[in-house]
């Protein structure tokens, strides 16, 4: 038979190698849970895809012929390698050297993302980390190239999508940063939308768009006299004047000193915080550990 890697499967390798070190077709059948003609069957295709008689049977068992001394190193080589294949992945990050591409909002930026970095960085000092803003495009596709690990988003819906996960939830409160206000100091509506107010259009639209209409439900308009792109604009403008603000409770939690939190009746929806990844993903070890980081962090905050 001409000599062909696809008349050689696994499997007679692995009755290749039972012989060698038992030096019996019975022991190396009780070895391999298989009969003793099931082995000397395998021997015989053993020696056509080798050409050679590999073992010969001699009164104290199968000795191999110098071809199967030649051929033991090499094909237990071959099953070790087979074997690390099916080993699960080993990934430590105390040591890894790796790269994390994380994405998201401005609002994810200045929640999550800080404690989620010292987090990872903490349990894995040679991992480089990128907080990557929030596209214009489809996020589905740059998980899919790979351009991003994860990509985090908000919604006014609970139930996450597949390869996903809900991580907390927020919701809106009102800061003050006019010295006549005090903590927790109760403010009627009306009184409140005549108030100068700075409104962000990024967190989405979304966001600024549900206080508008929750105030326009009940015949009232808030006094916008400054329209800012991100939170830190935000917080920039309240420290050098009189200015109140709906913004996330736990943005204002972490950022909001020395504003105070002011007392309002006003119903707006729960916003849900999110993560996604691509499917192909799953099965990453390196991943996996991000993922589990990400829900600790989450849990935790």
């Amino acid at each position: 038979m001409t000599a062909n890697i696809r008349h050689i499967d696994l499997n007679l390798l692995l009755a290749f190698d039972a012989l060698y070190e038992e030096r019996s077709v019975t022991r190396a059948a009780n070895r391999l849970a298989l009969t003793q003609p099931t082995v000397s069957g395998m021997l015989k295709r053993l020696r056509e895809v080798f050409d050679d008689e590999l073992y010969m049977r001699t009164s104290h068992g199968v000795m191999p012929t110098p071809r199967a001394e030649a051929l033991a190193k090499p094909i237990k080589d071959v099953i070790g390698a087979a074997q690390s294949l099916l080993a699960p992945e080993i990934f430590d990050p105390a040591t890894a050297v790796f790269d994390v591409k994380l994405c998201g909002s401005d609002y994810i930026h200045n929640t999550l993302l800080g404690p989620l970095a010292a987090n990872i960085l903490k349990a894995a000092p040679n991992a480089k980390l990128s907080l990557i803003p929030h596209p214009t495009g489809d996020p589905e596709l740059l998980l899919m190239r790979g351009d991003i690990d994860i990509h985090f988003s908000t919604s006014f819906t609970q139930s996450p999508p597949p390869d996903s996960v809900h991580l907390y939830q927020d919701d809106l409160v009102c800061m003050s940063s006019y010295h006549a206000h005090q903590a927790g100091q109760v403010v009627p509506l009306a009184d409140l939308c005549a108030l100068s107010h700075v409104m962000l259009n990024a967190f989405g639209l979304a966001n600024s768009q549900v206080i508008n209409d929750a105030l326009r439900g009940q015949g009232l308009v808030r006094n916008v006299v400054l329209t800012v792109p991100n939170f830190a604009a935000v917080f920039q403008a309240m420290r050098q004047t009189e200015l109140v603000a709906f913004l996330p409770r736990k943005m204002a939690h972490l950022h909001g000193q020395p504003f105070k939190a002011l007392n309002v009746t006003l119903d707006t929806p729960t916003t849900f915080v999110k993560a996604r990844w691509h499917p192909r993903m799953n099965g990453d070890a390196r991943h996996s550990w991000i993922r589990e980081k990400m829900v600790e962090t989450a849990a935790n905050f």
